[in-house]
């Protein structure tokens, strides 16, 4: 089927469906229709909390493959696991015939109502030593009309460092954290391995705090040069900070599918 004959929102999340299960079962599968149908569904601010979240970390089928494979070892628990994960988001478009202006005019009230709460959040910046890539990041950030915290600029009143956490993190609505080459280390028995460049221990467990508070989609990781980032927080976002600023438009994306209007 081409793209151009899909009509309606539930013609376009069956057939994203069709296309994940092609791929989870070993078919060959066009990546850009992929990709371009994601961006789209995404993108839909109705739409979008009804999707599953780990759309949101595989922008690609390459990652998909690899998501799949680990956690599906057959091809039928694949196909069940995507016909489950997608039912809610098709069971709504399929029963709901104005979707778009659905539950009634209290909940079209409530969601605009949440999208200026979302577009008046400010991003919280997570960050290391690196003071110019951290102000690069939030410069940028403001440039997009957005607010940033960043912790230290904050007045404390008073209060501990896990209380300034808990504190500004109310007042954010999405995270942008900085991976860059601010320590080393190795494990206690890798004497013959050189220590490889880490974040700071506080970017990792400020990290992991906010996907708790916020949410994993609301979360996103920009590391910069080879860093070696924790392996046992899988199926986050992470975005190369290269020096050619081409983060600078997967940001923008990443607010965009999460409800800013950049």
């Amino acid at each position: 089927m081409n793209m151009e004959f899909l009509e309606s929102d539930y013609d376009k999340v069956s057939y994203l469906v069709n296309l994940l299960t092609e791929c989870a079962t070993g078919n060959s599968v066009n990546t850009k229709e992929y990709e371009t149908l994601r961006y789209e569904l995404l993108s839909n601010q109705e739409l979008a909390p009804l999707l599953p979240d780990w759309l949101k970390v595989h922008r690609t089928l390459t990652t998909f493959w690899g998501f799949i494979k680990n956690n599906c070892a057959t091809y039928a628990e694949r196909r069940t696991f995507l016909a489950e994960e997608f039912s809610r988001a098709l069971n709504a478009l399929e029963f709901d015939n104005d979707f778009a202006n659905s539950n009634s005019s209290e909940s079209k009230s409530n969601m605009n109502a949440n999208t200026v709460s979302v577009q008046d959040k400010k991003i919280f910046i997570v960050h290391g030593r690196d003071n110019e890539t951290k102000q690069e990041v939030a410069r940028f950030i403001e440039s997009l009309g957005i607010g940033t915290i960043i912790l230290h600029e904050q007045a404390s009143g008073g209060m501990t460092i896990i209380e300034k956490i808990e504190h500004y993190a109310d007042e954010s609505n999405y995270a942008l954290v900085l991976y860059t080459a601010c320590d080393l280390g190795r494990g206690i028995h890798e004497s013959k391995i050189h220590p490889k460049n880490r974040a700071r221990q506080k970017v990792v467990f400020e990290h992991g705090y906010l996907m708790a508070k916020l949410g994993r989609r609301n979360v996103c990781a920009l590391v910069k040069g080879e860093i070696e980032t924790p392996n046992d927080i899988s199926g986050v976002v992470y975005v190369g900070l290269d020096q050619a600023g081409g983060w600078k438009n997967e940001v923008i994306k990443e607010l965009k599918a999460c409800g800013y209007k950049v």
